[in-house]
């Protein structure tokens, strides 16, 4: 292979080979996390015991980040996805044995635990750097949206897989079936076209991942960026996954069918989303995407703060009615605005340095969702959930306009960059 033209000649084979590989292993890892945490609650009923399920789904990953990045800058990327599929899958198929033999303590399944966390950590920015090498730029805002659609498709069909497998048969069988899809998933990715052109120069994890973040700094656009990533998500995540959760559980008693309901309207929102920029939208600009996005997202959300303020008065069936509807809107143009930006985070930065660019992007913006929850939870106990939920709002608004009115011209229609890294 000449060039990363004769990489675009399988530009369609390698697309379907990445995407149904992510999309049997997004499965697996969906079911798991529903049917793990069950385990866990079943065999100690301990919330102590679950807080430190979810620190160690958090924490190795985190740390092992920055790294795999520097190692997906090093390394054939397309050896790196493989590899670590079939260690996740030996992974779990030596767990559901020793579950077999009732061996599979607590202490041992947290352990694994971490492990996994581990693997994803190291798999996450390589494999996110992939797309940008296999896909033609004119063609990867509807690449990145097809590959959301499938996430999209994978976290409905997972969770639904997991719970009915733990309830029916056993938590065993959840790990034989994660198992067996991880390992399917690397035999699917064996077939894909790829290339790698070897850095030259010794390994020094510092100094590369320095030169990743120096690439960051000195880009404006890409800069932008992630300077509004990284602040929107330390706002929002936490907002949606503490105290919305308290609102619907605490303050609105919704039963936890209806409270996963919540969760298929947004997950169907984002489905819609994919599907409108596949076919449809793809032919507008990313800054009219990015701009009208944000803009109608925020005016929805604002809008959905004050109606469910008590004092409208609304009962139960009204409120579980409003937030369908504002989950469902907030996410269908919460992927207008994430898929353009995915794809120009593809062109801003050049293949040799994306691992490591996009290693960072995602330290950072999982590192202050911790700190968000934790100041998030802090406050729901001494203000009103209500004005927390509202004045959070109020805030992501003001920082959405000072994008929308600073952001650079390559913030929206970036330059695309030459790179060296496949050939």
């Amino acid at each position: 292979m000449g060039g990363r033209d004769d990489i675009y000649k399988y530009e369609k084979r390698n697309l379907s080979l990445i995407i149904s590989g992510r999309f049997e292993s997004l499965i697996g890892a969906a079911a798991l996390m529903v049917a793990m945490p069950l385990y866990i609650l079943d065999k100690t009923g301990s919330g102590m015991m679950m807080g430190i399920f979810t620190l160690l789904g958090i924490l190795p990953r985190l740390i092992i980040t920055p790294f795999g990045g520097v190692i997906g800058d090093r390394i054939n990327r397309k050896h790196i996805m493989v590899i670590l599929d079939e260690l996740r899958g030996i992974l779990l198929l030596i767990m559901y044995l020793l579950a077999l033999s009732n061996k599979l303590s607590i202490p041992l399944l947290l352990f694994f635990r971490a492990v996994l966390s581990f693997f994803d950590g190291l798999f996450d920015g390589p494999t996110g750097a992939m797309f940008g090498d296999v896909v033609r730029k004119e063609n990867l805002k509807r690449a990145t949206s097809l590959n959301a659609m499938a996430n999209s498709v994978a976290n409905i069909i997972g969770p639904i897989v997991g719970s009915m497998l733990y309830g029916y048969y056993g938590f065993a069988n959840v790990l034989i079936l994660t198992g067996l899809l991880y390992v399917f998933s690397g035999i699917t990715e064996l077939f894909i076209i790829y290339n790698h052109s070897r850095r030259e120069g010794k390994l020094n994890f510092l100094k590369d991942l320095v030169e990743g973040i120096k690439f960051v700094k000195d880009n404006n656009g890409l800069r932008f960026l992630f300077t509004f990533a990284i602040v929107i998500n330390f706002l929002m995540s936490s907002l949606f996954s503490v105290v919305w959760p308290y609102l619907l559980r605490t303050v609105w008693k919704f039963s936890s069918n209806q409270f996963g309901s919540f969760q298929v309207f947004g997950t169907l929102g984002a489905l819609v989303g994919n599907i409108a920029i596949m076919f449809f939208l793809h032919k507008f600009s990313s800054k009219l995407l990015i701009s009208s996005g944000l803009l109608i997202q925020q005016t929805t959300t604002l809008i959905f703060s004050f109606m469910i303020m008590p004092f409208f008065g609304f009962n139960n069936p009204q409120l579980y009615i409003i937030n369908s509807i504002g989950v469902f809107i907030f996410s269908f143009f919460n992927v207008l605005v994430n898929i353009p930006i995915n794809a120009n985070l593809q062109l801003l930065v050049p293949s040799e340095l994306r691992s490591r660019v996009f290693s960072v992007l995602s330290f950072l913006a999982t590192g202050s969702v911790p700190i968000s929850s934790m100041l998030y939870g802090y406050l729901i106990d001494r203000i009103s959930p209500f004005w927390l939920f509202l004045g959070v709002n109020i805030i992501s608004t003001v920082v959405v306009v000072i994008f929308l009115l600073t952001a650079p011209k390559e913030a929206y229609e970036p330059v695309p960059h030459d790179s060296t890294a496949v050939v």
